[in-house]
């Protein structure tokens, strides 16, 4: 068995993205791609800045009876943080409009259907993050940190034993040991 866990960064962006795309209406993408040209404007970057651990492990058993399929699940929740930034001359409208809705129940339905272990906690204050571009042109920018909590497993082999063969060994000891 090898060791998984089922939540990963990919999915958590998927989810992010699938609440987006409806939102913002225009390219939403994965932030710090090597040698991809920067689309055309309005569009969104979602990057990745931290997890936090925001409790200690709690430790499941999944005992099958069969040593090739028991495990030991771990889960500990934890805190993902994003930076998003909106690009394009309705960039402040956007991130505030997203920034907005991530404080209410339509979030927390919409992440709930995404199939993902992830609630929206909170969003910052949207701020100014002008960008100068490669013409030397200001162009809108505006960013703003996504905090969602999310909740995977770490999915390990369990050691297993299905039958025991106990034997008695002779020692030369005496009990309670005597002091010379």
């Amino acid at each position: 068995m090898t060791i998984t866990i089922d939540i990963t960064e990919d999915k958590l962006l998927t989810a992010l993205r699938g609440f987006l795309l409806p939102i913002v209406q225009c390219e939403v993408f994965q932030g710090q791609g090597n040698r991809a040209t920067v689309p055309k404007d309005p569009f969104v970057e979602m990057t990745t800045i931290r997890t936090e651990g925001l409790s200690t492990n709690k430790e499941i058993w999944a005992d099958t009876g069969n040593s090739a399929t028991s495990a030991i699940k771990n889960t500990r929740s934890s805190k993902w943080t994003v930076q998003l930034d909106f690009y394009g001359e309705t960039s402040m409208d956007a991130a505030n409009l997203v920034a907005g809705l991530i404080r209410t129940d339509f979030a927390c339905t919409q992440f709930a259907a995404s199939g993902v272990d992830m609630a929206p906690l909170y969003a910052d204050e949207p701020h100014q993050t002008t960008m100068i571009n490669g013409e030397q042109q200001y162009e809108g920018r505006w960013t703003f940190d996504f905090v969602a909590q999310f909740n995977p497993v770490i999915t390990t082999p369990m050691q297993y034993a299905d039958h025991l063969q106990i034997q008695l060994a002779e020692v030369d000891v005496i009990f309670p040991p005597r002091i010379a």
